[in-house]
């Protein structure tokens, strides 16, 4: 019994051990995990990415009527049957862009970013506008 648990213990070490420099990747995969869930965002490198229960082209019809409910400015917008991108100004000159990202045939991965570094608050209130139209 005890020989069992020392080399559960010591399996456990070498396994955190070997973990500890992919800690980046493991956050990463994570946080990905985390935002395939209902309801939950991911936010990583400045991206705040969701996914949503919806086709690509109700997805991208719901961001351009957020974008355009929040009086954002398009600058450049295409898309097609697996992507989409929208990419603009705020009223204060700050760029955004929109990334949109087909799953599967009824799930969509949506990311906003604000500016270079990203703001987690303005990306889930695009978010936030998004969902009120799917």
């Amino acid at each position: 019994m005890v020989k069992r648990h020392v080399k559960s213990v010591a399996l456990l070490g070498c396994l955190l051990i070997a973990l500890s420099g992919c800690s980046r990747q493991l956050l990463l995969f994570g946080g990905a995990a985390a935002a395939a869930g209902a309801g939950t965002y991911a936010y990583v490198k400045g991206d705040l990415k969701r996914n949503y229960e919806a086709p690509i082209d109700k997805a991208w019809t719901a961001t351009l009527k957020a974008v355009e409910e929040l009086k954002l400015k398009i600058e450049s917008k295409q898309h097609d049957a697996f992507t989409g991108i929208v990419k603009g100004k705020m009223a204060d000159d700050t760029g955004f862009a929109i990334n949109l990202k087909r799953l599967a045939e009824t799930s969509t991965e949506i990311g906003v970013r604000i500016g270079t570094f990203g703001d987690k608050q303005k990306s889930e209130a695009i978010h936030s506008k998004i969902l009120s139209k799917l």
